[in-house]
């Protein structure tokens, strides 16, 4: 069964969603709900004291994707993001204070136990076929998660098995259900701490080491960059520049995984729901970052509220940021947040959201902006491309110029004059060799076979290069050089470049930036990952008019 072929429906019997296939004796509510519990209800009842009262703290209330609410069956009239935005200060600072002091009595928390208890015997059907079924879907893979899991570690069984854990409801799920399926409790899992993540994940990750002692745990964190620091340098990330995922996760995460000795299967908490992108990712396959990864995702095809159903079934601890309300819990400044994240955020993690609003009003100064206030309030900053107003975004560009009296040759003036770094960033090219005449260098770029493809000459610290293409068959080849002095020019050691890695070759140590050429296999990903052949220079570069 897909998720397409999913409706969710009221049972007014029970008071709860049903996830079924079509029915038409059923009224159908939405195409995915999530919980409501009663740190959110509360929210609700101080948000809109003029509508609701605290009966609604006995409801059984469910929210869709776009956060509107269905109450007892029936969608309510009522628009959280609308009203947060109409709020100033002093009003949001008053709703703070009295969320904070919510005492949960209980009664509430026996009424909030049977409406989930209705939930979880309504859906026992569903609950059975997601863990056990054992029909096969387009793919040929396992439908139930159990023989899904099973099978792949029976196939993959010379790999080490391990568990992307982010402390979220999906990733909580496939913890579980992997260690259930494999009655193994010693599962490897790795959480990648980008160091922003919610208060209450932090707690959450602490809480599962705790209860899980037998559950090996790494903790993965890029310890060579500040967000905040990195903000300052070349702006906040957008939904269109998204740097800060490259450096605070993938990279620290991509490079331990891709530095084991053994090959990988790791077992992810992705769903196809998520996201368009996501939407096309298989359930099993070659991770295209890891060389030596394979990537299994068992609850792909799950809706939000199957995953609540597990949870609940199995009675099993979770992030408690979801009972505030939260319907994700990544990163609390991510651009891709809407106005109800904000509004959570800036309730129960006022300090933070205080310090990260104020950089955005001070930021949008900065860059000239006039409306500023209304810039940050409205989310425009989160729509922002390049680095326009700031300082840095002139240091990245590259000046040139053709050799007129040589054929395949042209001059580059950086930035800044050339260092070890700039050595380490031509070695992805092929095999170095350096020779020294009359103070000039020669750095010449070698194939396998040892012809030489290309030749840098240069001064020590001096800031021109002469490039020569002596033989090469690829066209863009002037273009990929270029990429590296671009990244000579803008590099941060944001550690963007391990990222795009397959095989943990790119390391930032302190403050050097190192390719180990024994790791290396010159498949010039790293270059190519990005427009402008660095993390840093693609967020800054400035589009043309």
């Amino acid at each position: 069964m897909k998720k397409e072929d999913l409706k969710i429906y009221w049972d007014f019997e029970k008071n709860v969603p049903l996830i079924l296939k079509e029915n038409n004796d059923l009224q159908e509510v939405a195409k995915d709900l999530r919980p409501v519990f009663l740190q959110e209800k509360w929210l609700l009842v101080n948000l809109f004291s003029e509508k609701l009262d605290n009966t609604f703290l006995e409801k059984s209330v469910w929210a869709t994707k776009q956060n509107r609410y269905i109450v007892d069956g029936k969608m309510i009239n009522i628009v959280p993001t609308s009203r947060f935005k109409d709020m100033n200060r002093d009003e949001l600072e008053k709703i703070r204070k009295n969320i904070l002091e919510f005492s949960i009595k209980e009664e509430h928390i026996e009424k909030e136990n049977e409406i989930f208890n209705n939930f979880i015997l309504a859906n026992r059907k569903r609950f059975n076929y997601l863990l056990k079924s054992e029909s096969r879907d387009g793919e040929g893979q396992y439908i139930g998660a159990i023989p899904f899991i099973v099978e792949n570690f029976e196939k993959y069984r010379d790999r080490i098995t391990l568990v992307s854990f982010s402390g979220g409801k999906d990733s909580t799920v496939v913890s579980h259900l992997v260690r259930l399926a494999l009655n193994n409790p010693s599962i490897l899992h790795i959480f990648g701490d980008t160091t922003l993540e919610l208060p209450k994940s932090y707690e959450y990750v602490k809480r599962f080491q705790e209860n899980n002692p037998f559950t090996p745990f790494f903790e993965e964190r890029n310890e060579e960059n500040n967000f905040f620091e990195m903000c300052q340098e070349i702006g906040p990330p957008s939904r269109v520049k998204t740097w800060c995922c490259s450096i605070f996760k993938t990279g620290p995460m991509g490079t331990t995984i891709a530095n084991f000795d053994e090959n990988i299967l790791t077992f992810l908490g992705l769903r196809r729901s998520e996201s368009l992108s996501r939407s096309k990712y298989k359930k099993v396959s070659q991770s295209p970052k890891i060389l030596k990864q394979m990537v299994a995702s068992p609850i792909i095809d799950w809706t939000d509220l199957d995953v609540w159903l597990y949870i609940l079934s199995e009675n099993l601890d979770f992030n408690d940021s979801y009972r505030q309300g939260f319907a994700r819990v990544g990163c609390w400044v991510c651009p891709n947040n809407g106005s109800w994240s904000e509004l959570l955020s800036s309730i129960y993690n006022s300090e933070e959201y205080d310090k990260w609003y104020n950089f955005l009003v001070n930021f949008s100064k900065k860059i000239g902006k006039i409306d500023y206030e209304d810039y940050v309030k409205d989310g425009k900053w989160k729509a922002r491309q390049g680095g326009d107003g700031l300082e840095k975004s002139t240091e990245i560009l590259v000046e040139s110029k053709e050799c007129i009296n040589e054929k395949n040759s042209k001059t580059f003036i950086l930035n800044k004059p050339i260092n070890d770094d700039f050595i380490q960033l031509f070695k992805p090219f092929g095999i170095i060799k350096i020779i020294e005449k009359n103070r000039i260098l020669e750095l010449i770029i070698l194939d396998k076979k040892k012809n030489p493809l290309f030749k840098l000459m240069y001064r020590e610290d001096d800031n021109k290069v002469k490039v020569t293409i002596m033989k090469s068959e690829d066209k863009y080849i002037f273009n990929k050089i270029q990429k590296q002095f671009n990244k000579f020019n803008s590099c941060l050691y944001c550690q963007g470049c391990n990222s795009a890695c397959p095989t943990g070759a790119i390391y930032v140590s302190s403050g050097k930036y190192i390719v180990d050429d024994k790791k290396c296999i010159n498949c010039l990903k790293c270059i190519d990952k990005f427009d402008s052949g660095c993390l840093i220079a693609s967020a800054l570069k400035i589009k043309k008019g």
